[in-house]
């Protein structure tokens, strides 16, 4: 079910978000009729309205879509958001009256398994660009993404992305992680990437769990000497990854101490 403004509808062909990319929006992972981590997204969503010029959202309304669109078993949803309609070129309108887009997505398998197979992550030839005023949004413009999943070879998982100085940004499809002993390392976001919900999960409960977590600017070579590595999204959580190139062993899930970390993510409300 897709509902737009809360009606099963069609968005107008003159809304900035098919137009223009002029929107945000939010992936949640939903359980019997219930969005995990529902803070961490309302919280990215309400700075990127701000960011953005948008009004104010009612959450509590979203709530209620996704519950609509996605009432049993887990899923993924899409909340998206537009600037909504408005007349030719770039100049937002005065008024704006947002369009609000609910959809659910089909079932997905109701465990994680106890072993997850590592994610085979080779590295994407294309850049992302350094963009500080959208850096950390999820914003609806998503064609270097699009791009950069054409570029992935036969046999990849993921994709490692770095900007365009050479810098390790994030994977195609979530945030990147690396692991020292117990030091969590993930790129900064206030230059390009997305504001993960998972990592933001990840830094406000690590430290309970043994870990510290930092943010690090690096370069590709700081992948070459880790214990572990790993890429976060709402879908997946925070799942293991190897690079195709390396020598990496396919570390046993069960010895890794970043598992407990992750389950305690796979629960988290």
């Amino acid at each position: 079910m897709i509902l737009v403004n809360g009606i099963e509808a069609h968005v107008p062909g003159d809304d900035r978000g098919v137009l223009l990319g002029d929107g945000l929006f939010e992936t949640v992972m939903m359980d019997s009729g219930r969005p995990r981590l529902w803070p961490y997204h309302v919280a990215r969503l309400e700075r990127g309205l701000e960011r953005l010029g948008f009004p104010p959202v009612d959450d509590s309304r979203l709530r209620e879509e996704l519950q609509r669109v996605a009432p049993e078993g887990r899923c993924m949803a899409r909340v998206t958001l537009t600037r909504g309609q408005g007349p030719r070129g770039y100049l937002p309108p005065d008024h704006v009256t947002m369009t609000r887009i609910v959809a659910g997505g089909p079932a997905l398998a109701q465990s994680m398994g106890v072993e997850p197979k590592p994610l085979r992550m080779g590295w994407s030839p294309v850049s992302m660009a350094i963009q500080p005023a959208l850096a950390g949004l999820k914003h609806t413009s998503r064609l270097e993404q699009v791009v950069i999943r054409q570029s992935w070879e036969a046999g990849w998982d993921e994709a490692i992305v770095c900007d365009t100085q050479g810098r390790l940004v994030s994977a195609t499809q979530g945030n990147l992680w690396w692991r020292q002993g117990t030091d969590l390392f993930t790129p900064p976001v206030d230059e390009a990437g997305i504001a993960g919900t998972r990592r933001a999960w990840i830094f406000d409960h690590a430290t309970a769990h043994g870990f510290t977590v930092q943010e690090q600017r690096a370069t590709p070579e700081a992948l070459q000497r880790v214990d572990g590595l790993y890429v976060s999204n709402a879908r997946l959580g925070l799942h293991p990854g190897r690079l195709i190139e390396t020598d990496m062993p396919d570390t046993a899930w069960q010895d890794d101490p970043v598992r407990v970390l992750s389950m305690a993510l796979h629960e988290a409300d």
